[in-house]
This record gives structure tokens, C-alpha cells and sequence, in this order.
């Protein structure tokens, strides 16, 4: 396992304690779980950094990179809703959205051995999504727009790596094993 991946591990350890301190819903809570937002922010950066200056790509990290950044945004929706702060659609939504995009990337990986890599709509989104949940802290109805806009992009997102599989498909590139 590569060293950007090791950093990409970090996301699965902070995610559900930034669940945690966010559900309880007070004000020690939210500053912990900003903390370790601001950590695992740090850390999605980091890990590209590292992977592409040190040349350790790897299939491996193409696929825990975005899962990690699933989860970890997974968390932050959930213990938000759960202290009453996140309207229960933008929940419900995101964890449908990202239903569908798992399968659809399991499906790409059993019968073509490949994944369609993040774009900039997905990248955006995710950022957004940080983005979203830092001014949360300081103002939540800012926040809860800038999450929302966030969601909306993250569904064209979606949207994008579909029409990627379709053209992918369509000139062959994609050979079913």
C-alpha cells in the first residue's frame, strides 16, 4: 500500500467520529467535528499530492480516494440531520445518488476491470460539499445553501460519468471481459 493511500486511510478513521460529534448536536461537537473535517480536507489534498509528486497512483487509490470522500460526507449529512440541523432530502438524496454510483462503479470494475476516474464536476462537488460544512459552523443557513448547490452538482456529476460510460461504450474503449 502506497503512502497516499495510508493518507487516504485517515478519511475512514475520521468519518464516523465526525459523525459522533455532530450528532450530539452541541457546541463542543461542532467544533470537534470541524476540526476533523479541516483534518480529512487536509488529508483528500494531501493524498493527490503525494500520489502524483512521489508517482504512486494506483488503481488502489483511484478507488478509496472517492470512497473515502463518500463516506466521509456520507457522515457529516447524517449526525447534521440527525442533530436536526439538515433538511432529511439532501440526506436521502445524497445516500440514493450514491447508491446508484457504487453499483455502477462495482458493475464497471466486475465486468470491464476499469473505473471511470473523478472529474471536475465530482471534484467540485466534494469541495463544495467541505466547502458547505466549514461555513456551516460559522453560519448555517449559508451553509445548508452552499450544501444543497453542492448536492445539485454532485448529481450532474453523476450524470457526466454516465455519459462518459455511454461514449466510452460507444467507441469500443470499453471491452467486456
Amino acid at each position: 500500500m502506497t503512502l497516499a493511500c495510508w493518507i487516504t486511510s485517515v478519511r475512514f478513521v475520521l468519518a464516523p467520529l465526525i459523525y459522533r460529534y455532530l450528532s450530539e448536536g452541541t457546541r463542543e461537537g461542532l467544533i470537534s467535528a470541524s476540526v476533523l473535517l479541516a483534518l480529512a480536507g487536509f488529508s483528500d489534498v494531501l493524498d493527490g499530492w503525494v500520489a502524483r509528486s512521489r508517482q504512486e497512483v494506483s488503481e488502489l487509490g483511484k478507488l478509496l480516494d472517492p470512497l473515502t470522500d463518500k463516506m466521509t460526507i456520507f457522515s457529516m449529512l447524517l449526525g447534521m440531520n440527525q442533530s436536526g440541523k439538515l433538511p432529511l432530502w439532501i440526506l436521502l438524496g445524497y445516500f440514493v445518488k450514491e447508491l446508484f454510483q457504487i453499483a455502477a462503479g462495482a458493475y464497471l470494475l466486475k465486468n470491464f476491470r476499469q473505473l471511470i476516474p473523478a472529474n471536475r464536476w465530482g471534484k467540485t462537488s466534494t469541495f463544495g460539499f467541505f466547502l458547505g460544512f466549514l461555513f456551516f459552523f460559522i453560519h448555517s443557513g449559508v451553509g445548508i445553501v452552499i450544501i444543497s448547490a453542492a448536492f445539485l452538482l454532485s448529481v450532474y456529476a453523476f450524470y457526466t460519468y454516465y455519459r462518459e460510460y455511454v461514449a466510452l461504450k460507444s467507441d469500443g474503449t470499453l471491452q467486456q471481459r
